[in-house]
């Protein structure tokens, strides 16, 4: 009998821990994008998993992708709703800074000082005792 030495290639597991890093990192940064405020923390894993995602893929050549995917598609959504947070508390930031400005242009501060002076007298004028 003959025998046939013919082997197959096995797939290559190569890229497999940076696969499960990106994917890991990427998770991270979606649950953290989806917290108010702290969103914005997101980009910082969703970065690092994108990139470790990439070289994953990269180095997985024609072996399995499928964690560097969903890797990348973790850390992508991530990143964008970690950017619209930023976006939206920046332009919240803006108006409430043009809104204090315009409060202080318009007088409100003095007219604020003036009912401050004006509850202190009316304190000062009822002297009473404390406990």
């Amino acid at each position: 009998m003959e025998q046939n030495n013919t082997t197959t290639p096995a797939p290559t597991s190569g890229g497999k821990g940076l696969g499960i890093a990106g994917l890991v990192l990427g998770i991270l940064a979606a649950i953290i994008s989806f917290v108010p405020c702290l969103g914005v923390w997101a980009i910082l894993p969703g970065v690092i998993g994108l990139i470790l995602s990439a070289i994953s893929m990269k180095q997985a050549g024609s072996g399995p992708k499928g964690m560097a995917i969903a890797g990348l598609i973790c850390s992508i959504i991530a990143c964008c709703l970690g950017g619209y947070q930023f976006y939206v508390l920046k332009t919240a930031g803006d108006a409430l800074q043009e809104g204090f400005n315009q409060f202080e242009h318009s007088g409100g501060m003095d007219s604020l000082t003036k009912a401050m002076d004006q509850l202190k007298q009316l304190t000062d004028t009822l002297n009473v005792p404390h406990q």
